[in-house]
């Protein structure tokens, strides 16, 4: 409810928007990570450096690369236009929903990442994390990096109690293979049928 308060004054006298009632829906719910996921120490391989960051903080450095995978991942729906929609994801990673994991390269440019989405699942009660996101530039991918990546997002995962990690494998690319390696299952396919952008917001 303290979250709810502090949201509700920051926004005194705001035009009452779709996306400011999302804010404040969220402020209102318990907050899900079991610890805070804002002092999780970060990791190296090589010099690259992973961590754990504020997509508020980084946002303007994430938007190339989130460009990046959508060309790369995305083309079976690329007659709808990305328009990500980042201020839901600043406002459920300030309720505790979501993770954003970030890989730099040695001179400190940000050339990976890897979102989650935490929940409770209604099944088991056990906390879940989904990713939305996870991309590496092309021109960084080599030796064991993109391993050491995944295996840090989930020493971090379990840290927080997560005990189940779900991931979406497109089929551009051969991502579901290094998975597989490290111990993922294919456990469900997936089928999308694109209706076209009827501008429904």
């Amino acid at each position: 409810m303290n979250d709810l308060m502090q949201a509700l004054q920051r926004n005194l006298g705001n035009v009452l928007t779709p996306e400011l009632i999302t804010g404040l829906y969220l402020a209102a719910q318990e907050k899900q990570t079991p610890i805070d996921v804002l002092n999780i120490p970060g990791d190296k391989h090589w010099d690259y450096v992973f961590a754990v960051e504020r997509i508020e903080h980084v946002l303007q450095e994430l938007k190339p690369l989130h460009e990046q995978h959508w060309m790369e991942t995305e083309s079976y729906r690329h007659s709808i236009p990305l328009n990500a929609d980042y201020e839901y994801m600043i406002n459920a990673e300030r309720s505790g929903r979501f993770m954003l994991f970030t890989m730099r390269s040695p001179d400190n440019l940000l050339v990976g990442n890897c979102m989650m989405y935490l929940t409770r699942s209604t099944h088991t009660r056990k906390w879940i994390a989904e990713e939305d996101t996870i991309f590496i530039r092309p021109d960084h991918r080599k030796g064991r990096l993109g391993i050491k990546f995944i295996k840090y997002v989930e020493t971090v995962m379990r840290s927080l109690g997560v005990t189940e990690i779900r991931v979406t494998v497109k089929t551009v690319n051969r991502a579901g293979d290094l998975l597989q390696a490290l111990g993922y299952k294919h456990s469900a396919n997936q089928l999308t049928k694109v209706l076209g952008d009827n501008n429904v917001q």
